[in-house]
């Protein structure tokens, strides 16, 4: 699957189809497929932030489970831990099963595995345990992060202050929460304000240490991938949707390390 073929893949995929013939929705207690709904109150997310876990969205879950098994994803880095940490784990764990990359020479120092960043301590110790309960500790390292408003090029953002020094195949973005800025009584504007989308740079700051071929999803949050398209730097193909956007890096190989990683995962 190149750059090409990721989108067309993610924008003609059945979603339902796939998930009722898969089994990784008993991972996080999903028994049937059910789409995003319509009806949405305009403050349910705002209010229901830092409590309880967002409830998961199967046709959500089932895009990244498919997509990392399609493409073969080795790593993946996660802005925003929850039940999709375990999906992901769980198809990485299939990939880690199913091939070997050493063997094909492919330069990876932990792969198959997730780094997933989360700026809520309670939510890392939620996301650890059930990665546990569900025999995917090892293919997952939740990472405490704290969250802060910034800026990036002088305009107003949200990042972690810190991130593991990885390299991704994926990364999903869907977090922090504004909720979690530490934000100062003398700030020009204050992002934890619920009526304010939520901006984040951190993609933005890592981008050139991505490989062609990385794949970029961010999880609703329409006003913050337009962000993210409007200040990336290199060759971006990408499609939006209601719900998600996704963006594939599309250059050429960088030498004979990375293409072998192309070729493994084109074909």
């Amino acid at each position: 699957m190149n750059a090409v073929d990721v989108i067309k893949f993610v924008k003609e995929i059945d979603l339902e189809k796939y998930f009722n013939e898969s089994n990784f929705g008993k991972i996080v207690g999903i028994k049937s497929f059910t789409k995003l709904k319509k009806n949405i109150n305009p403050w349910d997310t705002s209010s229901a932030a830092g409590g309880e876990a967002f409830a998961p969205v199967s046709s959500d879950l089932t895009r990244l489970y498919a997509l990392i098994r399609k493409r073969k994803m080795i790593n993946v880095l996660e802005f925003g831990s929850g039940k999709s940490t375990l999906i992901m784990a769980a198809a990485l764990l299939a990939n880690s099963k199913e091939y070997d990359i050493e063997s094909l020479g492919i330069r990876r120092k932990n792969p198959f595995h997730i780094f997933s960043l989360e700026s809520e301590k309670k939510y890392v110790q939620e996301v650890s345990e059930a990665c546990v309960a569900n025999g995917l500790q090892d293919n997952v390292t939740v990472i405490f992060s704290e969250a802060e408003q910034t800026t990036f090029k002088n305009q107003i953002c949200g990042r972690y202050k810190k991130i593991p020094s990885c390299c991704p195949d994926l990364i999903y973005i869907d977090g922090p929460m504004p909720m979690s800025y530490h934000n100062s009584s003398n700030e020009y504007i204050d992002m934890n304000d619920s009526e304010i989308t939520n901006i984040t740079c951190d993609v933005l700051i890592i981008e050139p240490i991505l490989l062609p071929g990385t794949v970029m999803i961010v999880d609703g949050m329409t006003n913050n991938s337009r962000f993210i398209r409007r200040n990336l730097q290199r060759n971006w193909l990408f499609f939006e949707d209601n719900d998600f956007t996704i963006m594939v890096l599309d250059e050429d190989p960088l030498g004979i390390l990375h293409r072998r990683q192309l070729n493994f995962q084109n074909n």
